[in-house]
């Protein structure tokens, strides 16, 4: 086998631009956008004048502003708290699919403590798994061998590895455009999948803003290599992958999917609190977000939970993937008033990496799932298609890969039954005679 070329010199991405980590002081870790402030309308005047350098103002949703200038978010936000206002910094979330490295070099049963330790934004390096030959999930069998599954040659960016062809999961099923409709908000559409391989069951969303922390636009495609370094992007294909889990359990759901992540994983609260809200004037009957973020304190960010309250007014059900860090530290936004937060689950039972706790509801697949992914593309990209390694199926660990399988089997339970989203809440997560994990919530099998 020749060797993996040698990786080009990266352009600074937003982890060295645009995202900072607060570890200070004694409090728990949170990520967030340097010189961003998000304040209530009654804290504008008092944020403006203990800022001092305000540059620009924005709402995101009512009464709910973001500032930008030169002046420490941190700092300000604390000040302002202690002052009786409601203030905090732009938080970012961070897409999560699992980091770590196949094969497993961690025994199961885990001995990974609990609470973890390990910071967040998690610096554990990619691949990972827990002591099993590959393929698998909850609901397969563990003991077949997977020759595909081995130690990676070179350098990997993005932590999808390939799989050959799935002929079994490329299935039509009976879908229609006016199916129930599911909305992934993450990565964005593989450009070719639209109206391709999945035909009308999966679609993007029409070209939008960002958002109020982002400037510009976007068309919500997600390409696999946006910085042009020949690489595949690291979170590259995430939500492509996302919405083909949702299409192939519920072929009765209409995808639709809109980008509020760069390629590298990262989103924030004001951006993904605007596009919730822009839901609004035509409410899906499921969101599915699988990013989630830490905060000062572990309060709940302003932003989202104005949004995510509002469109759950409106009747959506909200899915999150939980997060990989091994901790019951809430993250935000799953574990906001009735969000299904969704943790993962491996062969053996609760995978090592995922999260838990009081505030977790559900547990489904999420180890070696297998999903869409792009065709003809490589990591590293050699220009030569012939030698590409994905050919349009991938197979990814993390909570990110759960929270659509949830997702999916609410949406076929509306669908099959003619139900409201609480309905099928009720039935799919709430029945108290399904079987539970402790902190992991209801076991949904299925995949």
């Amino acid at each position: 086998m020749s060797e993996r070329p040698t990786k080009p010199p990266r352009r600074l991405g937003a982890w060295e631009t645009g995202v900072r980590v607060s570890t200070g002081g004694g409090k728990p870790s949170f990520a967030f956008r340097p010189g961003e402030l998000i304040v209530h309308a009654d804290a504008l005047d008092e944020a403006r004048k203990v800022a001092g350098n305000v540059e620009s103002e924005s709402e995101i949703v009512d009464s709910l502003f973001l500032l930008k200038g030169q002046f420490d978010p941190v700092v300000v936000s604390r000040k302002l708290r202690a002052e009786g206002f409601d203030a905090h910094v732009n938080y970012v979330l961070v897409a999560a699919p699992m980091t770590f490295a196949h094969p497993a070099t961690i025994p199961h049963p885990a001995t990974i403590p609990h609470p973890a330790t390990i910071p967040h934004p998690a610096t554990i390096p990619h691949p990972f798994g827990s002591g099993y030959g590959g393929g698998g999930c909850c609901c397969c069998d563990c003991s077949k061998e997977d020759s595909k599954t081995s130690t990676p040659t070179g350098p990997r960016v993005n932590s999808a590895e390939e799989t050959p062809a799935e002929p079994r999961l490329n299935r039509g099923g009976k879908g229609t455009p006016s199916g129930v409709r599911v909305v992934v908000l993450d990565s964005g559409l593989d450009p070719k999948m639209s109206g391709g391989l999945l035909q009308t069951r999966v679609v993007v969303q029409d070209p939008s803003d960002w958002g109020p922390a982002e400037p510009g636009s976007t068309d919500n495609f997600d390409n696999h290599d946006d910085n042009g370094d020949k690489w595949l992007d690291p979170v590259a294909g995430h939500g492509t992958f996302i919405a083909s889990i949702i299409a192939r359990l519920a072929p009765q759901a209409k995808v639709e999917v809109g980008k509020v992540l760069q390629p590298t994983g990262e989103g924030n609260d004001a951006d993904l609190a605007y596009r919730i809200n822009a839901l609004l004037s035509d409410p899906p009957a499921v969101l599915c977000i699988a990013s989630s973020c830490y905060t000062d304190d572990d309060e709940p960010p302003a932003a989202l939970s104005v949004a995510i309250t509002s469109i759950q007014t409106a009747g959506t059900i909200v899915v999150c993937a939980a997060g990989n860090e091994m901790t019951s530290r809430v993250s935000w936004p799953s574990a906001l008033p009735d969000v299904i937060a969704v943790a993962a689950l491996d062969c053996s039972g609760p995978a090592a990496f995922t999260n838990y706790g009081w505030w977790v509801r559900a547990c489904a697949p999420g180890s070696d799932i297998v999903g869409n992914f792009y065709a003809g593309v490589d990591d590293p990209d050699d220009g030569d298609p012939t030698k590409s390694e994905f050919e349009g199926w991938a197979r990814w660990s993390g909570t990110s890969f759960s929270a659509p399988i949830v997702a999916a089997m609410l949406a076929r339970e509306i669908d099959l039954y003619g139900i409201s989203g609480r309905q099928a809440v009720r039935r799919v997560i709430d029945d108290p005679r399904l079987f539970r994990y402790p902190g992991l919530g209801t076991v949904i099998n299925a995949h």
